[in-house]
């Protein structure tokens, strides 16, 4: 039922993706809009219980729909819709070839417009105004979990409820920030980085081995040298530099290499992104038909 739910909604997102004005957060930001006018009180909003306040809800809601729902059809309807709508926004591979047609086009200032968008989210990538070719692969590998890969991993391991729980704590640290290092951004941005800590690095191992694992596994070991990250910044350094190795490639000589351009390795990613897809589909069906080996 499971793997069921999540190819429908997988379905659902690539047909509905080119639907235009497809993919703007409606859903949650109205609903923070709602909570808003109903307690305009700005410093509650700055503060760490914001974060309750908001979430207890939708995950009380989608939790109740989980335990009450018996019918398997309609508990499966309604895993798929709630799944669909925690997916996204909008797919990474059309923000991706948006990006790379205003670079064909010649484009500048769309492309870095657009270059910064996809820059957007957690890790020190979102600070960096041009970043390097490195940085941007590595946004886009945390772009693939947060769009992705987070959503399916709770949903696999908590049902709707997990979705939704991910979903919202990976949103909310941009939308509770009304003020500069608040409370409550503070908050959100801690719970963000919890909620990630175990399927930030399963995503990391999905790219490994949809790519050149060996490469992964020397980035992560390079990785554990650099004393400077903190431990909400080294879950989003694994998932960006320890994936952005699985590109690499040793020619017949032994030299390591990566695609030639940017445009390539860009593509590569999306290339990865669907390789790592197929094979969490894979042991998610070995997971949900094991008893018929057993």
């Amino acid at each position: 039922m499971t793997l069921i739910a999540i190819l429908v909604a997988l379905i659902a997102e690539r047909l509905l993706g080119h639907v235009p004005g497809w993919g703007s957060p409606l859903l949650l930001r109205g609903y923070l809009r709602a909570l808003r006018r109903s307690l305009p009180l700005p410093s509650l909003w700055r503060g760490a219980l914001a974060l309750p306040l908001v979430i207890a809800l939708p995950l009380g809601l989608s939790w109740w729909l989980q335990r009450s729902i018996n019918e398997p059809l309609l508990y499966l309807g309604v895993s798929a819709l709630i799944l669909f709508l925690c997916l996204g926004p909008r797919d990474l591979a059309d923000d991706v070839k948006i990006w790379l047609d205003a670079r064909a086009a010649g484009d500048q200032p769309g492309a870095e417009r657009l270059a910064r968008l996809l820059l957007k989210g957690p890790g020190r990538y979102a600070e960096e105004e041009t970043p390097h070719a490195r940085g941007l692969l590595g946004a886009l590998f945390i772009q693939s979990h947060e769009r992705l890969f987070g959503v399916l991993l709770w949903f696999f391991a908590f049902g709707i409820t997990g979705a939704v729980f991910y979903r919202l704590v990976s949103r909310l640290p941009r939308l509770l920030m009304e003020a500069e290092d608040s409370p409550a951004a503070e908050a959100a941005e801690t719970l963000h980085a919890l909620a990630a800590w175990i399927p930030a690095r399963i995503t990391a191992v999905l790219f490994g081995l949809a790519g050149s694992l060996d490469d992964a596994i020397k980035e992560y070991r390079l990785l554990l040298e650099e004393p400077s990250h903190g431990w909400r910044s080294h879950t989003w350094a694994v998932l960006a530099e320890v994936s952005s190795g699985s590109i690499e490639f040793e020619t017949e000589e032994g030299a390591t290499e990566v695609p030639a351009t940017l445009e390539l390795a860009a593509q590569e990613v999306l290339n990865l992104q669907f390789r790592a897809l197929v094979i969490l589909l894979a042991f998610i069906a070995v997971f949900a038909t094991g008893d018929i080996f057993g």
